[in-house]
């Protein structure tokens, strides 16, 4: 099964070995199927939407005929995932949504943690404010990167609710570090916020903010 860019990034990732892999708002479910494939992980399938689930489920039994024990599947909100039923380490994907969307789910995961668990989160747009909230939260930075596929760029953050790791911040460091990709970001990000401004004034501190980032091209 070849992943598109973006998925393929967010399997790449992840160099760990984890007991538990959550792969939340799953769509088709091809990320947990490569790591169905790439690891000894029991994978958790997870979506709010039952035809999707279903079809996951058929995929899973044509692909992964005797893989059955080591996957199950979820037809939930993600908010309510029973991670402290399970024991060993685990990981939790959320890809593919909003990031307003992605800090309420973290907010309630967080707040019902038990034993450190790791996030590998990948939003679609409200990159800013998904970031004010993590800094809210117990959790620590593994690793930042961008990824660029159909010509749209997203943040890959890799975090942490253990004691090791880096600090969030609201604008991110390394994704300044990747080049002429980091350069097209912020162009876009700036361009975004400036146009957001004209309606809502409040987004003009956070256009300020992307103003003052720093790049590194190299």
């Amino acid at each position: 099964m070849k992943l598109g860019k973006r998925l393929q990034t967010l399997h790449d990732v992840v160099t760990e070995d984890y007991r538990h892999i959550w792969d939340c708002c799953c769509d088709h479910g091809q990320l947990g199927a490569q790591f169905l494939d790439s690891s000894q992980a029991h994978i958790h399938f997870v979506d709010v939407v039952p035809a999707l689930i279903a079809k996951v489920k058929l995929d899973l039994a044509r692909f992964f005929p005797e893989a059955e024990a080591r996957y199950s599947l979820y037809t939930q909100n993600v908010a309510k995932l029973p991670l402290a039923q399970h024991s060993g380490r685990q990981l939790v994907i959320i890809a593919g949504v909003g990031g307003d969307l992605t800090a309420e789910l973290m907010t309630s995961l967080c707040h019902k943690l038990t034993d450190e668990v790791d996030f590998l989160l990948c939003p679609v747009h409200h990159h800013y404010t998904l970031r004010q909230t993590l800094q809210s939260l117990p959790l620590k930075l593994i690793h930042e990167s961008l990824v660029e596929e159909n010509r749209r760029i997203y943040e890959v953050l890799y975090l942490t609710s253990g004691k090791t790791g880096a600090a969030i911040t609201p604008l991110g460091k390394a994704i300044w570090q990747q080049g002429t990709l980091s350069k097209r970001y912020l162009e876009k990000t700036l361009e975004h916020y400036a146009r957001v401004a004209k309606g809502k004034p409040e987004a003009q501190n956070i256009f300020s903010a992307y103003q003052q980032v720093t790049l590194s091209i190299g």
